[in-house]
């Protein structure tokens, strides 16, 4: 009677994704460190981890590569959470042997999917590069063994000594190219799924998040090896939760391009969670 009791409640339970870094530590905190009771089943893997899981149904809603919103069929958006930025980023970087407009080749993390679309956006519009991208883990000297360039996304960007390479910030690149914000995640839930309860939830997680980012930043670096004030820094000014009308612009901007660079097959319209 028990085991059906259980089996029961773990049917009807949510499952929400997260990724893991740091960007995303405001959104989870209070969940995982039990600030606040939830019913959600908590899977925290990598972004594209994330998105395969919820295009197949083993997800009810996670926090997504925007570029996936519009690679994934039936997928509606909760309004305002984002990760999104406006300028520098500092967790998405391009560094280099040679100088931008000489790059041929570019190794380039496979969990890396908003970030290179993003990237190979850039290199078109700004540059008139169109570089190979290789498919390389995340490891800076395995990545210059394969290519001119590497793309480094999240936690590990911050292991770049900049002064070894021609480095350049890609939320920075896209700002010089758009004047727009730029949005790296998005929540999404599948079509059809009962979200309020949860909801509720999980805008006040981010509000608690939001709130502790000291907390989060003492522990984050530790973790990574930096310096709080680095985590501060990133969490408060370079980093952005809401998805407010001009970081929906800037979503649409990105389509547009990705769809005229035939990274998508077709421009994707906004569909929201009611």
């Amino acid at each position: 009677m028990t085991f059906y009791i259980l089996f029961d409640n773990l049917i009807n339970m949510i499952r929400f994704g997260c990724h893991k870094f740091l960007n995303a530590k405001p959104l989870v905190y209070a969940l995982t460190k039990g600030i606040i009771k939830h019913d959600f089943e908590l899977v925290l893997d990598t972004p594209a981890n994330l998105s395969d899981m919820l295009r197949d149904g083993k997800l009810e809603a996670a926090v997504i590569p925007s570029i996936e919103y519009a690679r994934i069929p039936e997928l509606k958006l909760i309004g305002d959470f984002s990760i999104s930025s406006l300028g520098m980023v500092n967790t998405v970087l391009l560094f280099s042997k040679r100088e931008i407009h000489d790059i041929e080749t570019v190794a380039v993390d496979t969990s890396s999917r908003t970030s290179a679309a993003m990237l190979r956006i850039i290199l078109k519009e700004r540059f008139g590069v169109n570089p190979e991208f290789i498919p390389v883990r995340p490891v800076v000297g395995d990545m210059m063994d394969a290519a001119d360039a590497g793309l480094i996304i999240g936690d590990d960007a911050f292991k770049i000594n900049r002064k070894r390479f021609v480095t350049y910030d890609m939320g920075e690149e896209w700002y010089l190219l758009s004047g727009r914000p730029f949005v790296h995640a998005l929540l999404a839930v599948r079509n059809g799924i009962d979200l309020r309860d949860g909801l509720d939830t999980l805008k006040r997680a981010k509000e608690i998040g939001l709130a502790s980012i000291n907390e989060i930043s003492l522990a984050e670096s530790k973790r990574l090896k930096i310096s709080r004030e680095v985590c501060i820094d990133y969490l408060t000014k370079r980093i952005r939760y809401s998805l407010g009308d001009d970081e929906i612009e800037g979503l649409k901007y990105f389509y547009k391009l990705a769809e005229e660079h035939k990274i998508i097959n077709k421009y994707v319209s906004l569909q929201f969670y009611n």
